[in-house]
C-alpha cells in the first residue's frame, strides 16, 4: 500500500480551498485530520469567522482513497477492507457502495436537528450540525467541536485524574446510556418514518458492519485452535445465522430493530479538554458530543449497545484495568430495561467486538497485551458468543456482564 505523496496531498487540499472560495465557508488554511480510508477530513479555519466559530470540519470524497495511493475511489463509492484474505472477496478486499455513506449520513444528520437528547441541568449531549452538503463537489461542511479529545484517549490519558475527577466517568457514563436510549426511540418514532424508510435501503453499510463483526470472528478463532475445540460447530452456526440475517432485508416488525449510529463506541465521543464538574460551574453545562454517523442504518439496536460496552470492557480483559468498568456499568444502567433477546444479543455483540480486538490491536506502546492475555480476552469473547447464543442467564450471573439480565 503506498500512501499518498505529500504533493499529492496538497493538491487535494487546493481543490478544497477552491471549492469553498466563493461560498460562506471559505478558508484561509487547512489542517488534514485522521480519517477513514474513504474520506479527506479537515479542519478549516474561516477566511470570515462566524459569530458562533471560527473553524469548520470539512469532508472530501474524491477518486482516491485518502491514505492510500493504489485503490481508486467511486465517489459513488466504494470502501476499503484491509484485512486477512476472504474468499467471497476480491484480492483488494472492496465492495462497492451504490448508495453513498457520504449521502446517507447528510439525511441522519438533518434529521438529528430534531432531535431532543434527554435534558438534564447538567449536562448537554449532541450531534454536530450539517452546515453544508454539496452533492456535485462531495462535500461536507460540520460544526467543529474545538477543544475536544475523543473520551477514550481522556479516559486512559495520563491526564485522566484531573479531566475525570472523582464519580464523573460514572456519570459520563449514565448520560451516555441515556442518550443511546432514547436515540433508539426517537429513531422509531412515526416522525421518523421517511428516514427510516431511506436508511431502509442503506444496505451497503449493513454489508459493511458484517464484515467487520460476525464474518471475521471465526476466523481469529481458528489462530487459536484450542479456543475452537469443541465449539467450532456452534460458533460457525452462530456465524451462519448472522449471516442470513444480515442478507434478508430488515424491517421494522421487530421492535429490537432500528436506526441506529452504527459506530457507537468511545472515540467517536467527544469531551471537552477542561475538567469535567459536576455540578457544572453556575451557569454552565457539561458538554458530550457524538460524531462520525457514516455507519448509520436501520440494524439491530445490540450492535450499538453492544459496540460500546464492548469497547469499555476491553481493557479490562485484555489488559485488566478496571478505569471503564464505572462508565461500562452506567451506559448500562441508564440504556435501561432489556428484553431477553436484546440482553442475550447484546452479551454476543459484547463477544464479537471481544474477538474483534484482536484484528485492530496495538503491536506496541502500553496497550501491547501479552500472549497470556490475548488468549484469555478471546476466552472472554468466545464463552459471551456462545452463552449469548444458549441464553444461559447463569452463566452471565457470574460476570461482569450480569447487569445486561437486571430485574428479568
Amino acid at each position: 500500500m503506498t500512501p499518498l505523496k505529500q504533493a499529492e496531498e496538497d493538491v487535494v487540499s487546493a481543490q478544497v480551498l477552491q471549492q469553498l472560495s466563493q461560498t460562506p465557508y471559505a478558508c484561509s488554511s487547512l489542517t488534514q485530520l485522521p480519517s477513514r480510508p474513504a474520506n479527506f477530513v479537515y479542519r478549516g479555519v474561516l477566511a470570515q469567522p462566524f459569530t458562533t466559530a471560527r473553524s469548520i470540519i470539512i469532508k472530501y470524497s474524491t477518486d482516491l482513497v485518502a491514505s492510500n495511493h493504489d485503490f481508486p475511489l467511486d465517489v459513488t463509492r466504494s470502501v476499503i477492507i484491509d484485512s486477512s484474505p476472504r474468499p467471497d472477496l476480491d484480492a483488494k478486499h472492496t465492495f462497492s457502495v451504490k448508495l453513498s455513506v457520504f449521502f446517507e449520513q447528510k439525511s441522519m444528520l438533518t434529521s438529528l436537528a430534531d432531535f431532543s437528547s434527554p435534558t438534564t441541568t447538567s449536562t448537554v449531549i449532541k450531534a454536530p450540525h450539517l452546515y453544508l452538503f454539496d452533492r456535485e463537489a462531495h462535500i461536507q461542511i460540520l460544526e467543529d467541536f474545538t477543544d475536544t479529545a475523543g473520551f477514550k484517549s481522556i479516559l486512559f490519558g495520563p491526564n485522566a485524574d484531573s479531566l475525570l475527577p472523582q464519580s464523573s466517568p460514572a456519570i459520563i457514563g449514565r448520560r451516555l446510556g441515556s442518550w443511546l436510549r432514547a436515540f433508539h426511540v426517537w429513531a422509531s418514532a412515526p416522525e421518523q418514518a421517511a428516514l427510516r424508510a431511506q436508511m431502509l435501503q442503506h444496505d451497503p453499510m449493513r454489508r459493511f458492519k458484517y464484515l467487520l463483526t460476525y464474518d471475521g470472528f471465526l476466523s481469529v478463532l481458528e489462530d487459536y485452535p484450542e479456543l475452537l475445540d469443541g465449539h467450532k460447530k456452534t460458533l460457525e452456526t452462530i456465524r451462519d445465522v448472522m449471516a442470513a440475517e444480515f442478507e434478508k432485508p430488515p424491517t421494522e416488525e421487530d421492535e429490537n430493530w432500528g436506526l441506529i449510529h452504527g459506530d457507537f463506541w468511545s472515540g467517536n465521543i467527544l469531551l471537552p479538554t477542561t475538567p469535567w464538574r459536576e455540578p457544572p460551574l453556575l451557569g454552565g453545562t457539561n458538554k458530550v458530543f457524538i460524531i462520525d454517523w457514516e455507519f448509520a442504518q436501520f440494524g439491530h439496536r445490540s450492535y450499538d449497545l453492544g459496540q460500546i460496552v464492548g469497547d469499555l470492557y476491553e481493557r479490562k480483559v485484555f489488559n485488566n484495568v478496571d478505569t471503564a468498568m464505572s462508565v461500562m456499568e452506567g451506559v448500562i444502567s441508564c440504556y435501561g430495561e432489556l428484553s431477553d433477546e436484546m440482553a442475550f444479543r447484546t452479551a454476543i455483540h459484547i463477544g464479537v467486538h471481544l474477538i474483534g480486538w484482536h484484528n485492530r490491536r496495538p503491536q506496541k506502546g502500553p496497550w501491547m497485551a501479552t500472549p497470556e492475555g490475548i488468549v484469555a480476552g478471546l476466552t472472554v469473547g468466545r464463552d459471551f458468543i456462545i452463552k449469548g447464543w444458549k441464553k444461559d442467564r447463569k452463566f452471565f450471573a457470574g460476570t461482569a456482564l450480569a447487569s445486561l439480565f437486571a430485574a428479568k
